[in-house]
């Protein structure tokens, strides 16, 4: 049967040309291919060649999300430029922190002191009520007592024994048996004393007082309940002065020494600044991070930053203003 004529130009003709041609255009690579592969090769290590594809299949090209890309590429860009916008970061910490602990266990009495209350060095912060300690002291007070009028009474007999030496109405064997009972006497009355002050020191610490001024920083304990001995019953702070310890990069660790300034912002507080001096450096790098760690104190006499606050900052140049922003 004769070949149906087509048009030159018409839409069959034009797709049966087009895979013809990528036919041909496919065999040809493939002998390409196939020619260098086995030039210089081992025929058991040659790699098979694939089978070419169907001449009526569609070869599909992956699309690429360059919006997305951009947009990944962009965030990272801002991430590293704000890691790098400052020097060194970290948290501010009171320089002074004392944690209260029962050092007796008992019924905790009192506790008045409050969070955010202002304490001075030696206030009385919680009492411990143990009521076999103030037994003892009272028994050690007894015991001194009676120990000093003993020792009084065998001076007065010595004094008469020794009058009654002179005059030839002792032997000097009385005499120095009378020496030994003062001797032994004081040595019972030094005994008692030390115990008084053993039972004293353990009255004392039944009241809890506060080691340095500064604010009620925490709470954990509640006002009657029993305690044992070690438990934490508060936390008291110095916001007076603030450190942070951060690490800055090696390339400015030459710039990073004690009495440099540090231009500080505190999370929370705007982007007023407070200047800082580094006050203590680390005399190698840490081996982890590669940082030189560094301590920088923040005057904070007005109280006005929170212990804790998150800061950030970046060293000044030798003309920088002294003095804070805030």
């Amino acid at each position: 049967m004769s070949a149906a004529y087509m048009p030159p130009h018409s839409p069959a003709l034009t797709r049966r040309t087009a895979r013809v041609r990528a036919t041909a255009l496919l065999l040809l690579l493939g002998g390409t291919m196939a020619a260098c592969n086995s030039t210089g090769a081992d025929q058991t290590n040659a790699v098979p060649r694939q089978p070419a594809p169907d001449q009526g299949a569609v070869v599909s090209t992956p699309i690429v999300d360059t919006v997305a890309a951009d947009t990944a590429l962009a965030h990272a860009t801002d991430t590293a430029r704000a890691a790098s916008a400052f020097d060194l970061s970290g948290t501010l910490e009171p320089q002074a922190r004392a944690l209260l602990r029962a050092e007796l266990s008992g019924a905790l009495r009192t506790l008045a002191a409050k969070v955010g209350e202002s304490v001075r060095a030696g206030a009385v912060l919680a009492t411990l009520e143990v009521p076999a300690v103030r037994a003892a002291l009272a028994a050690a007070e007894a015991q001194v007592q009676a120990q000093q009028v003993s020792l009084q009474q065998v001076q007065r007999e010595r004094a008469r024994v020794a009058g009654l030496l002179a005059v030839g109405g002792v032997s000097r064997a009385e005499m120095d048996e009378w020496d030994a009972r003062v001797q032994a006497t004081e040595a019972a009355l030094q005994a008692a004393q030390a115990q008084r002050a053993s039972a004293q020191g353990d009255v004392a610490r039944l009241t809890v007082r506060a080691p340095f001024s500064g604010v009620v920083e925490r709470r954990m304990a509640t006002q009657g309940s029993m305690v044992q001995a070690g438990d934490e019953l508060l936390s008291i702070i110095d916001p007076g002065t603030l450190e942070l310890d951060a690490g800055v990069p090696a390339t400015l660790a030459r710039a990073a020494r004690p009495g440099a300034r540090v231009a500080l912002r505190v999370a929370g507080w705007g982007d007023s600044t407070v200047t800082a001096r580094i006050v203590r450096v680390a005399p190698a790098l840490d081996p982890v991070t590669r940082q030189l760690r560094v301590t920088v104190r923040v005057p904070n006499g007005a109280g006005r930053l929170p212990a804790g606050a998150w800061a950030e900052g970046t060293l000044l140049g030798g003309s920088a203003a002294t003095g804070g922003g805030r």
